[in-house]
């Protein structure tokens, strides 16, 4: 009987390992990385809707999370946010920076994770 109680709190334990462990990490842009805007979140908004990045640059994107409700900045290749381009850490009142991988010009979407109505465009030039 021991034994059955030790194998089944050995299993609970690894399971609970597993459920509580962190996604992987997505992987570190290689090569320089230049700095970006300030994306500030505010009363449930982005003081923006429009976020500018260079082409072909790896770029550190600042998020001031400026309330206690908490926000991401999550970029995406897709309107349907389902192509995932950097999603940040979910943080609340604080400022946080994340470095964006390089990106072909063209039209990119962002979001916060949190409140997905809070949303916009990223125009890479």
């Amino acid at each position: 009987m021991q034994r059955i109680l030790l194998s089944l709190g050995l299993v609970a334990l690894a399971a609970i390992s597993v459920a509580c462990s962190p996604s992987a990490a997505a992987p570190v842009p290689s090569g320089p990385v230049v700095d970006g805007p300030t994306v500030v979140a505010k009363d449930v908004k982005f003081a923006s809707t429009t976020i500018e990045l260079p082409a072909d640059k790896n770029v550190t994107v600042h998020l001031d999370n400026q309330e206690s409700a908490p926000h991401n900045l999550a970029i995406y290749g897709d309107s349907g946010f389902s192509q995932k381009i950097s999603i940040g850490e979910i943080v609340s009142a604080k400022k946080v920076d994340q470095v964006v991988p390089a990106q072909k010009a063209g039209s990119y979407f962002f979001r916060c994770d949190v409140h997905p109505d809070m949303k916009g465009e990223v125009v890479v030039k």
